[in-house]
This record gives structure tokens, sequence and C-alpha cells, in this order.
């Protein structure tokens, strides 16, 4: 095998396939390598943890063609050390040695077989569907926040993917809140549910956002019993589904509210992290009291205190909640610039948060028990 490639070509492909996967490799030496292998003009570029894979093509100009598993963390190092503007002449002899050639400087490093390393399957395309790459990635990054990052309910450390009623749905929750993105922009064969883990929605979201998605790209979507692939262009990511019931989530949803206030988001994000500061790190509750006209928002820990006014849409009765903080910055992000309404039943029942302009996004938050 020989490949000719530009440097930054060849530092960028790699990056794709390394981001995602985990360094709990160590026990399983071979998984410390990526696969290389020659394809029509380029090479195809594979890296797994087992749990997942990501499969990337890399234009270099070919001049002999073959296979080999290099070690992904010291090629990336030499790579990276290189000239700027060198050209990287690669080459790999019969003994799985690799060459690597850039202006004066020659690296050898140890390889492997392709044999060697763990058979990845192929997007199974029997019941795929497309969603809009813009879209998908729109729809992961205004709900992956709200999934569990804890293990011991691992069915929470994923996103429901749910097709029914001609509408598709991404559903997270960590039990104490929870995000849902839905659309009817999406077209699948036949209704399903299943369960994603975060980590390849969170790195199929930065690549999409990293390749420079067009409003037409489109991201094809396989999935069978116990995996899920997606391809965008000659990039496909593969993962095992999650095991387990999702609960149900729209049990939980609030059908009715006695209050309702829109607030302008900025202004809202802007006091929540003044109020953030001061809230003490064991229960992190911030306070929102709502009168006419205005949001009194108070915090306190054992050494501070804080409270700030701001104006609110508000001509109810007083009525005062306490949230985690942490919770309501996460759903303001998602919202940028624009405006949130809230929606409450009682101080101790779930609210419901909507972004103007992001009609397919809902956020229930549960609020926090607080001392007076």
């Amino acid at each position: 095998m020989k490949i000719n490639s530009n440097r930054e070509t060849l530092i960028k492909g790699i990056q794709t396939i390394q981001a995602g996967v985990s360094s709990k490799t160590g026990t399983i030496p071979i998984l410390q390598n990526f696969l290389m292998e020659t394809e029509e003009k380029g090479v195809k570029v594979v890296f797994t943890d087992l749990e997942m894979a990501i499969k990337h093509h890399i234009p270099v100009e070919i001049k002999g063609e073959g296979s080999i598993t290099v070690p992904i963390k010291k090629f990336m190092e030499i790579v990276q050390n290189l000239g700027e503007d060198s050209s990287v002449n690669i080459a790999v002899d019969e003994n799985n040695r690799i060459s690597i050639l850039s202006g004066k400087s020659r690296f050898k490093l140890g390889g492997a077989p392709k044999n060697d390393y763990p058979v990845i399957p192929d997007l199974d395309e029997s019941n795929s569907f497309k969603v809009p790459a813009k879209l998908l990635a729109d729809m992961i990054n205004g709900t992956i926040f709200s999934a569990s990052t804890e293990d011991d309910r691992h069915f929470l450390n994923g996103l429901l993917w749910k097709f029914e009623k001609d509408t598709f749905f991404l559903v997270a929750t960590d039990g104490r809140r929870l995000a849902v993105s839905s659309t009817r922009k999406v077209k699948a064969k036949k209704e399903f549910k299943a369960i994603v883990p975060s980590k390849i929605l969170g790195e199929l979201s930065r690549f999409i956002k990293a390749s420079g998605a067009k409003d037409d790209d489109e991201v094809t979507v396989g999935l069978s019993s116990n995996q899920i692939g997606f391809r965008l262009g000659k990039t496909v990511f593969i993962s095992r589904l999650v095991e387990g019931n999702f609960p149900a989530y729209e049990q939980i949803i609030p059908k009715s509210h006695e209050m309702e206030v829109t607030l302008k988001a900025e202004k809202l994000t802007a006091v929540t992290k003044r109020a953030a500061i001061c809230s003490s790190e064991r229960s992190g509750a911030v306070k929102y009291t709502f009168r006419k006209g205005a949001l009194v928002v108070n915090s306190a820990s054992q050494s501070m205190d804080f409270e700030d006014e701001i104006e609110a849409d508000y001509d109810g009765k007083e009525f005062q909640i306490s949230f985690n903080p942490k919770f309501i910055l996460d759903i303001l992000k998602a919202a940028g610039e624009g405006e949130v309404t809230a929606e409450f039943t009682s101080p101790s029942t779930p609210a419901l948060l909507r972004m103007k302009g992001h009609e397919g996004l809902l956020y229930i938050v549960m609020p926090l028990r607080t001392q007076a």
C-alpha cells in the first residue's frame, strides 16, 4: 500500500473518526489502532470501540492498493508535527511496517493486518429513511443535554427516537427534566421506537456542523433490531442501540396550566447566571418570584446572597417557584435570543417551557423544594 496526501487533509480525516471513540479501549490492543484501506479516489479510515464505529473517506493519491491498521495516537502525533505545507507519503511493507515520509523527515511505525481488526457492519438500508442534516443536528442539540450521564439507569443515557402518526420525535430525560423535539418533515416507511446512545448523536451533530452541510443535504438513517447507522456523504456512523424501556414521558407533560408568562431569553439567561454564582452548591436552587410586570430572582448560600429583578409579561397573582439554574440555562442556550414562554400550575408541579420560533421543541422541568 502506498499513498500520497496533503497533511491538513490527513489530520482532518483522522480527527473525524477519532473524536467519538472512547479511550476505554486499553484492554484490547487492536482497538488502539484505526483501519486504513484504499478505495476509489482515496482511503477509507475506520475506528471503533466496539460500542460505536465511524467510517470516513479521505481523498488521497493512491500509488499502491492495500490495507493496514495503524496506532492512532502515535500516527496523529507524527502527522501533526510534520511541516505545515508538506505532502505526506505513506507506504506499508510486507511486515506491516508503516513508513511516513515528509520532506526529509522519515518515521517508521509498526502496524497490524486488517484481519486483526473487528469487522464493522454496514449501514442497514432495508428500512432506511432520510432526515435533513441541519434539521437533525438542531433536533439533537435541542434535546441531548437533558439525557442522563449516570450509568445506573442506562436507558436514560440515550435519546428516544420515535416515529408515529406521521411525526418524528427525539426525546431526552434524566428523570428531573425532559426535552422533546418533533417534526413532520421526516417520512419513515413504518412506525418505530429505539433508544440511541447520546455519544454517537453528539458526534453526529458535531460532524454535520463541521462538514458545512448545505440546506438540501440529508442524513440516511438505517435501523435494525439492535443497531443504528447514519450516513452523510461518504461518512458513516454505526452504533448499538440502548436496551431497555424508555419512560412513558407523555404522562408527565402537563395538559393544562394556571399561569403563563413570556420572558426575553437573553435577560432571563443573564439574571440566572448571576443567581447561579450565589446559589448553594448543595441544593443549587434559584428562586423565581413572579409579580405584576416583574420577575424577582433570588439565590443564597452560606456566605452569599443575591437578588435582582427583570421585566416580565405577567399580570397574575404573586407566584414563587425554585429551579436548578443549570437546567434553566441549558434550555435558554437552545432558545438563542428569542422569547421563552413558561407555563405553571403550582410551585411543586412540573413547569413547561416553549421557545418562540422553535415550535417543535418543548421542555419540562421539575421544580426544587426549598425552605421559604
